[in-house]
């Protein structure tokens, strides 16, 4: 498959969309680095107990699925640590700082160069459009080298490798500022 040039969208994630993401949850490539609760192969049960309080606002994580042109082929989603008191403080971090997490979930998107664009993007369309945000984090586990250079190559920066209590892994803490990126 050659991509190029495609168009890509964010909408928030809905209900409807669950199986979908149950999918992809449940791919070799992102069983490996993505889990529910610590499951790394989560039932449609459990992910329709995750998300569906994201989906309704009773969580304070936003939830998109990332769209090429008309397919919808992962999920995005944003955090504003004021949210996480307890995760703000044990990360050191100073107040007005976000964070995204993200997959690709359709095989046929993978390591084809996408990453890194449509997370500048998904930055500049939402995360930095709320003025209370003056930078953003994202927190690969260290041994996912195929994100930390996406990531790299979208502009975060290295800030410290912390230790995931929940997740039980090393994570590769990186930093993007506000200034950074194309508003």
């Amino acid at each position: 498959m050659n991509i190029k040039n495609g168009l890509i969208s964010f909408r928030p994630l809905q209900e409807a969309d669950l199986p979908l993401m149950h999918q992809w949850l449940n791919t070799p490539h992102l069983s490996d680095w993505w889990n529910l609760d610590g499951n790394h192969h989560p039932s449609l049960e459990a992910v329709e107990r995750k998300y569906p309080p994201r989906i309704n606002g009773l969580e304070p994580v936003d939830c998109y699925l990332m769209y090429y042109d008309d397919k919808p082929i992962g999920m995005i989603q944003l955090y504003r640590l004021d949210e996480f008191p307890v995760e703000k403080a044990m990360l050191g971090l100073d107040e007005g700082c976000a964070g995204v997490d993200l997959f690709i979930g359709e095989v046929d998107y993978v390591h084809r160069g996408l990453g890194s664009g449509i997370i500048r993007q998904f930055l500049g369309e939402m995360v930095f459009t709320d003025e209370r945000i003056s930078r953003c984090i994202i927190d690969p586990e260290s041994g996912n080298i195929i994100a930390i250079k996406a990531y790299r190559k979208a502009g975060f920066k290295y800030l410290k490798t912390i230790w995931n209590d929940k997740e039980k892994v090393h994570a590769h803490l990186m930093v993007i500022n506000r200034d950074e990126i194309d508003l």
